[in-house]
């Protein structure tokens, strides 16, 4: 279906489509309580191509030059790099190799040309990142993706669609897409705290904290108070705390002032407590 109109909105909040991609999102959630182990040796054909696929387009960003003169949002290179994307995933997909209807093949194409930001608008938001899990989902449910490989697709995956994202956004000044401001969780995206959170839930890493010179090893159990802490005390690595630390990056002040909903997840006394508020928050968005 084709969403134009607030009628069709209500459509797709009652559709197929709706659940399975929330199945799809609650599903590598549930994954990553047990990841599978990392190994590069151990990932499918389709996991490798995705990955260089990324890694690709980001290293194209350098291509193009920063202007002399800055405007605060928008850099018109960003539509040459995306002219570039837009012809680069043909072969992508192609290259994917499994047997696949013209009119599927369509519908996978547009979700992943509209991935990466609006050249139009000059900006990226919740709606891009919503139709990269799009095509995640269809990639699963061509049976192209295992369901084995979900915890892969957050740590290996989305990982480096982030990073991807958060490249075009600062050197090409992207304006935040949809963004509920200050009440948001960010004004780029959610999956980061929604899927990396369930590592500090489950208790299944620690990171390390700086104080001073000196460094501590926390697990992951720890209170969530740390989140309102000087992000750059928790060592780099942690895609939650990676998450908070760019927001105040982006925003340029403390989190109970640029983003107090983020702020507010403090004073939860247990990640677990967290778990079913930031899905509901997410089927919201």
């Amino acid at each position: 279906m084709h969403i134009c109109e607030p009628e069709d909105m209500k459509i797709f909040h009652e559709s197929e489509a709706r659940r399975t991609l929330l199945s799809f999102v609650e599903g590598v959630c549930d994954s990553l309580s047990n990841p599978v182990p990392m190994r590069s040796e151990l990932d499918s054909e389709c996991l490798k191509s995705i990955e260089e696929f990324l890694g690709k387009l980001e290293a194209r960003v350098a291509f193009y030059p920063k202007p002399v003169v800055h405007s605060r949002f928008g850099d018109p290179n960003f539509r040459l790099w995306h002219e570039y994307v837009l012809s680069a995933i043909p072969d992508f997909i192609k290259g994917l190799s499994f047997p696949i209807e013209e009119a599927t093949k369509v519908d996978i194409t547009a979700y992943l040309q509209n991935s990466f930001g609006s050249p139009a608008r000059l900006d990226y938001g919740t709606g891009h990142e919503l139709n990269f899990i799009a095509f995640l989902c269809c990639l699963e449910l061509l049976s192209v993706l295992d369901l084995r490989d979900r915890s892969k697709v957050a740590l290996k995956i989305f990982v480096r669609y982030t990073g991807l994202t958060r490249t075009i956004q600062q050197y090409f000044r992207l304006e935040p897409a949809g963004s509920l401001g200050a009440w948001g969780l960010d004004d780029y995206c959610f999956i980061p705290f929604l899927w990396y959170f369930i590592l500090l839930d489950y208790g299944s890493m620690c990171f390390m904290l700086r104080r001073g010179s000196a460094q501590l090893q926390i697990h992951s159990s720890s209170a969530p108070n740390l989140i309102i802490a000087d992000p750059l005390v928790v060592e780099e690595g942690n895609m939650f705390f990676d998450s908070c630390r760019y927001v105040k990056l982006v925003k340029g002040g403390p989190l109970e002032v640029v983003s107090p909903t983020l702020a507010s997840l403090s004073t939860v006394k247990s990640w677990k407590q967290m778990t079913e508020g930031l899905f509901k928050m997410y089927c919201v968005s």
